[in-house]
């Protein structure tokens, strides 16, 4: 039954849109598209725009600022014609703005020519506890706050290709926190005020002005993993000039972070691996499971090399190691581990370090899309 449903796929991929409902990580999109800001629709400001919107999305499929520093990319920069799929003007707020496309596949094989890595789109959702202070008061930055930091946070995040989500601080909210426990890094209470929302991470930060600027500080947390105590994954403290500035290093820092750990470099050498899914029994879970392991960031190659009764195995070719391809699955809420050996957390470093390399090559998964 699973040969003729893998044939039918061949023939019908194409025209299948598959919408994908992740729990917790989020799908980016758009990350072929720039929006920048024009004074006039003459030939020449056009022509810088699209420059800069290039850079903009490299910066968002990359997630490293240092790729625009590559002498490839830089290259493109100054004659980015021949990445150019459409581009258009739009007017918002009375605010003239050039809409550029640009080819998203020839945008990825300049990074992986180049040795850059690329950042799929499938992104850790992070929840953001952020205490600002304003006029002596200080308050919790919430998702419907007016202020000019929250529309800060969502421009920068956008730019950087960073999924965030900011508590509501409705009566269940403040029932579970307060700023003391955010300015306290009272990690254990903050993670308990996080279970209701669906992220993979959590930030604690801070902003506050003083007579130099803005200090601020941050620290990423893994929500509902053991951490060995209160240790976060990454922090940072630092004096700048202005809350832009603040929002860009807190966002940057999490980025940084995220690019480390998920965005995929091609190694060079010639890495293969193999994936099994059990209990298939619907042509249209063969199609979403080949679909999601094609636009993995890891993943070079696709196709089946095994079918046996409710279960297909892939045969895949990677960019990167077997640790980023299951650190990249580990991430989507869809994956389950089918595998009776192994009960841990396949996303985590030190579990995939721990485990021998054939057992990580056998693990089984179901798919629950």
């Amino acid at each position: 039954m699973l040969k003729t449903l893998f044939k039918a796929s061949l023939l019908y991929t194409s025209c299948l849109f598959i919408q994908f409902n992740s729990l917790n990580a989020a799908e980016v999109t758009q990350l072929d598209q720039s929006l920048v800001p024009v004074e006039t629709r003459s030939a020449a400001e056009r022509n810088k725009a699209i420059s800069l919107g290039l850079q903009h999305v490299i910066l968002k499929n990359s997630g490293s600022a240092a790729a625009l520093s590559n002498p490839s990319v830089k290259a493109k920069v100054k004659s980015p014609n021949s990445l150019i799929r459409q581009f258009g003007y739009d007017e918002v707020d009375g605010e003239l703005l050039l809409k550029v496309n640009f080819d998203h596949k020839r945008i990825l094989e300049l990074l992986r020519e180049a040795q850059l890595p690329v950042w799929g789109k499938q992104r850790p959702l992070t929840l953001v506890w952020l205490v600002e202070e304003s006029s002596g008061e200080r308050k919790i930055l919430n998702d419907a706050s007016p202020v000019e930091s929250r529309t800060l946070f969502q421009k920068d995040a956008e730019a950087k290709g960073v999924p965030l989500l900011f508590p509501l601080m409705d009566l269940d909210d403040n029932m579970q926190i307060s700023v003391s426990d955010v300015r306290g890094m009272f990690v254990n209470q903050i993670e308990l005020a996080s279970q209701r929302y669906q992220a993979d991470y959590f930030v604690v930060a801070s902003m506050t002005p003083n007579a130099d600027g803005v200090e601020y500080s941050v620290s990423l947390f893994s929500k509902g993993a053991e951490q060995g105590g209160t240790t976060p994954l990454v922090s940072k403290q630092q004096q700048v000039s202005d809350t832009e500035a603040a929002v860009n290093g807190i966002i940057s820092t999490v980025s940084e972070y995220y690019v480390s750990r998920y965005a995929i470099a091609d190694s060079g050498e010639q890495l293969t691996s193999s994936v099994t899914f059990v209990d298939i029994t619907e042509m249209k879970q063969l199609v979403a499971i080949e679909k999601y392991l094609k636009q993995l960031s890891a993943v070079k190659a696709v196709h089946i090399s095994q079918l046996q009764g409710t279960s297909v195995k892939y045969a895949l070719e990677l960019f990167g190691t077997l640790d980023d391809l299951h650190r990249l699955m580990a991430l989507d809420p869809r994956i389950i581990e089918a595998s009776g050996g192994y009960q841990g957390d396949i996303g985590r470093d030190d579990n995939l370090n721990s485990l021998d390399p054939a057992l990580v090559n056998e693990l089984e998964y179901r798919w629950r899309g």
